[in-house]
């Protein structure tokens, strides 16, 4: 166990665990693909909110930042590194950067 003391503020954790149980509370439901939380956060606000839609598709990611359109300065919090290639979906990544998340 480390003693090292880690940098996160107190609003990090939080906005994390409630990803971390999104994800949770969509286990096996997600077919091939991982279950996903996913937050959008500005100024320590919940501006949205998603998990991977049943069967895998689409993604947290996709479905959280589709509910609003977001700007600089907002935050996205994910229990997974959002997808970068192409297969059945685009990546999330192309879609994060678009919406300069």
């Amino acid at each position: 166990m480390s003693l090292k003391k880690d940098n996160y503020k107190s609003s990090d954790k939080k906005i994390m665990n409630f990803a971390i149980n999104l994800a949770e509370n969509n286990k096996y439901l997600t077919g091939t693909n991982p279950s996903v939380g996913c937050v959008i956060v500005k100024n320590n606000k919940i501006l949205s909110f998603a998990t991977t839609n049943n069967g895998g598709r689409p993604h947290a990611e996709s479905i959280a930042l589709n509910k609003n359109r977001y700007n600089k300065g907002t935050s996205l919090y994910s229990t997974l590194e959002p997808c970068s290639h192409h297969g059945v979906t685009p990546p999330c990544t192309n879609a994060i950067i678009k919406n300069k998340v």
